[in-house]
């Protein structure tokens, strides 16, 4: 049965507003939506209610500065905030969307991960990408390479990673990274999978050559489809036989499907062009229609759906509904 994420509200939302200044690419800004505070407290509300009912996995953004709200706007830093969530949960799987690779030393992140795995019970999963946002590389004085390299960086870092969960000395000479004689210890039990999120020609052939699952960007179902059966053929190519896919979509659920449109074009500010991207690669409607654009994912082969609530506690009621239907099924 496809398993059910949600995104922790690290950002204060994820519609970006006049007010924080940041507009979308087109220049389009949202409008409408009901701020949450980033806070650890309400953050932690969240995760726990989201156990409560039935949620499978909690998804992390890790950004040093707010990519949302703008670079002013207050936002939590992701690891600390996976160590805290793993502590006061018990059953919901962590992750991160995803960690931005050049943050953290590949040794040093393969022992993080390693203990968070203990501290979990080993209900942590490694999910790991290139970053993307300069600014904030900039802004803590970390190294932003070309987007290739930024990639193939990520790659030498999940191999050391993955050699080091495995055996007991671990030498490694790369492009860009080397350890000599490292040594990790205790090793996770059970170790936990690794993610990739990226959808370019070098993301493409890292996931299919390293990771475990793949991260891919919102899209509709047709596009979906296509980046499955692309990644097949890659993994047969590389003489892998399968890998899991999750998928993350902005959700907007109420009790009819107008009401979910209405509630969607209030928040996006009601330009077409927004709300025509929205729609095509969004959940929105009733729970029974938003549960059943889950099974048409999960019928092409989407194991996980990540959903982007606004406001996320309180959304989370209606997500409740669609948990049910799914379950009925």
């Amino acid at each position: 049965m496809i398993r059910i994420g949600i995104y922790l509200p690290v950002y204060g939302g994820w519609l970006p507003s006049r007010e924080s200044g940041k507009a979308m690419a087109d220049g389009a800004y949202f409008s409408g939506e009901e701020e949450e505070q980033p806070t650890y407290a309400y953050v932690k509300r969240v995760a726990l209610e989201a156990e409560k009912i039935g949620v499978d996995s909690l998804w992390i953004p890790d950004h040093m500065l707010n990519p949302i709200k703008g670079e002013r706007a207050p936002s939590l830093e992701a690891w600390t905030l996976a160590t805290a969530i793993a502590e006061a949960t018990e059953k919901v799987i962590i992750a991160h969307t995803t960690l931005c690779e050049a943050f953290r030393y590949p040794a040093v992140l393969a022992k993080q991960a390693a203990t968070l795995n203990e501290i979990s019970n080993g209900r942590f999963w490694l999910s790991i990408g290139a970053g993307w946002f300069k600014r904030e590389y900039e802004a803590y004085g970390l190294p932003f390479y070309e987007h290739d390299e930024r990639v193939a960086r990520a790659g030498e870092a999940i191999k050391i990673i993955k050699r080091l969960w495995q055996e007991d000395s671990v030498t490694f000479n790369g492009k860009y990274y080397s350890i000599t004689n490292g040594v990790l210890e205790p090793k996770p039990e059970p170790k936990p999978p690794v993610w990739y999120a990226g959808v370019s020609e070098a993301s493409r052939n890292l996931v299919a050559e390293l990771a475990d699952g793949w991260l891919m960007r919102g899209c509709n179902l047709e596009e979906a489809k296509k980046n499955i059966a692309d990644m097949q053929q890659r993994l047969k190519r590389k003489g892998r036989v399968e890998i899991e896919f999750a998928i993350p979509a902005l959700t907007f659920i109420r009790d009819t499907d107008d009401e979910a449109r209405k509630y969607m074009r209030r928040l996006t500010g009601g330009r077409k062009n927004v709300l025509d991207r929205t729609l095509d690669t969004g959940l929105i409607g009733s729970p029974e229609t938003v549960a059943e654009k889950i099974r048409q994912l999960e019928s092409i082969g989407i194991d996980h759906v990540l959903l982007q609530l606004t406001p996320t506690l309180k959304e989370l009621q209606y997500v409740k509904d669609v948990l049910d239907i799914l379950r009925k099924a």
